[in-house]
C-alpha cells in the first residue's frame, strides 16, 4: 500500500519549516509568490514596477512614483486582515493539511486566534477557490452523480406517532388533511416541516485520470434538486462533445444520451455492470464530501453551500500535489484574486446576500 502523502518525510520537514517561519521570512515568500521578485514590487495604486522605498517597522512599502503606501497583500483577496503574514502561511498549511477540511474552532486553537478570524479566513480562501475554479469542458470519460444534503429532519425529543400516509404526504404525493398545519399529518415537527425549504443536491463531474489513477479534475455545483434541465445544463456547458458520461439510473440523467454518449449503471442491482459502466469516481467524491459535513462543519446552511462543495472539489483535484505546492496554490490564489468582495467587513454585518449554485458559473459563461 502507498504512503500518504501527510506520513512522507518531506511533509513532516515543510510542517516544520513553516512553523518556524517569521514573519519577515513570510514576508519575503509572499514577496516572491505574488510579484515573482525580491527586489521590486508592483504598486498596486499606480501600477509602477521598481524598487519602491521601504519601511521596515510597518512592514510596507511607500510608491516612489504616485507616494502611497501598500503591502505584500494590498488589493488582494488578504486585503484589510489582522493576522501577522507567518499567521496567514499556517493558515493556508493548515488547510492543506487536513485531509478532509478544518474547523474554523479547530484552526483557532492550533494557531492561537479567534475563531472569527479563523472563520474569515477560511472563507476567503474557499472564496477563491469558487472564483477560480477551472471551468472549461472536460473530456474523456467522466462520471457524474448527486449528492443530497442541508433540509435532514433531526429526530424529534418525543416520540410521535406516525400518522396514516405520512410518507406519502411528506413526499408531496398526497395532499394533508389540515393544510394550516401540514406537519401533522406528515408526523414530523414544525421546525423539521420548515427545514426541508433548505434541501439541495451538489451535482459533481469527476473527469477520470485514466485506469488506476482514479479522478483528475473535479467540479461541483449546488442545484435546487436532482433534475433533467441542470443535469442537462451542466453537461452542455461543461463537457466536451464526443466525451463519455456514466450515472446511475436517475431518471434527471435519462437524457443526456441527446448530448453526449451516455451510460447508466443499475445501482439497485450492482455498483458496476459486467461492461465496466460505473460511477465511482463520483461516489468517491460524494464520500469525502459527506465526511466533510459529518465530521467536520457538522451541517451546511444553503447560502454557503457552493463555497464547500468548491473547497471539496479542489482538495480532490489537487490531493495527488505535494504539501508545498499546495500551500504555493493556495497562496497564489489569494495574492492573485482581487479583494474579497463576500468577507471584508463580514462581522461588521456585510454579509453576502444571494445563494450561489449552477447559476453563478452559467452566468459566468
Amino acid at each position: 500500500m502507498a504512503q500518504h502523502e501527510l506520513h512522507s518525510k518531506e511533509a513532516r520537514n515543510f510542517a516544520s519549516t513553516v512553523r518556524r517561519l517569521t514573519d519577515e521570512g513570510a514576508e519575503k515568500l509572499l514577496e516572491k509568490i505574488r510579484w515573482r521578485s525580491e527586489t521590486e514590487q508592483v504598486c498596486p495604486h499606480c501600477g509602477s514596477v521598481r524598487r519602491h522605498y521601504r519601511r521596515h517597522r510597518r512592514m510596507r512599502w511607500r510608491c516612489a512614483d504616485c507616494g502611497r503606501e501598500f503591502s505584500v497583500t494590498t488589493g488582494t483577496a488578504l486585503h484589510g486582515h489582522k493576522l501577522p503574514f507567518s499567521a496567514i502561511v499556517s493558515v493556508a498549511h493548515e488547510f492543506v493539511a487536513s485531509a478532509n477540511g478544518v474547523s474554523s474552532l479547530s484552526l483557532a486553537c492550533r494557531l492561537g486566534i479567534t475563531p472569527k478570524t479563523a472563520q474569515v479566513a477560511l472563507g476567503r480562501i474557499r472564496e477563491v477557490t469558487v472564483n477560480g475554479m477551472d471551468v472549461t469542458p472536460m473530456k474523456g470519460v467522466i462520471h457524474m452523480d448527486g449528492i443530497y444534503v442541508c433540509g435532514k429532519p433531526r429526530k424529534p425529543n418525543r416520540r410521535m406517532r406516525m400518522p396514516e400516509n405520512a410518507l406519502k404526504i411528506r413526499f408531496g404525493k398526497m395532499k394533508p388533511a389540515d393544510a394550516s398545519k401540514p406537519w401533522m399529518s406528515a408526523g414530523m415537527t414544525k421546525k423539521n416541516w420548515d427545514k426541508r425549504r433548505n434541501k439541495r443536491v451538489v451535482v459533481s463531474l469527476c473527469e477520470s485520470a485514466g485506469k488506476g489513477n482514479g479522478s483528475g479534475r473535479v467540479l461541483a455545483f449546488v442545484c435546487s434538486s436532482e433534475n433533467e434541465k441542470d443535469a442537462l445544463a451542466i453537461v452542455k456547458r461543461f463537457v466536451e462533445p464526443g466525451s463519455i458520461i456514466m450515472t446511475d439510473e436517475s431518471s434527471a440523467f435519462q437524457s443526456l444520451s441527446t448530448v453526449v454518449e451516455h451510460y447508466a449503471v443499475q445501482h439497485s442491482k450492482e455498483h458496476c455492470d459486467p461492461d465496466g459502466v460505473n460511477c465511482n469516481l463520483a461516489e468517491a467524491w460524494n464520500s469525502r464530501f459527506r465526511r466533510n459535513e459529518y465530521g467536520i462543519s457538522h451541517g451546511f446552511r444553503p447560502k454557503y453551500l457552493q463555497d464547500y462543495a468548491c473547497e471539496q472539489a479542489w482538495r480532490h483535484t489537487h490531493r495527488k500535489s505535494s504539501q508545498q505546492a499546495r500551500v504555493t496554490a493556495v497562496l497564489s490564489a489569494l495574492l492573485s484574486a482581487p479583494k474579497s468582495a463576500w468577507w471584508t467587513g463580514y462581522w461588521q454585518g456585510k454579509h453576502r446576500q444571494d445563494e450561489i449554485g449552477l447559476d453563478y458559473f452559467l452566468r459566468g459563461a
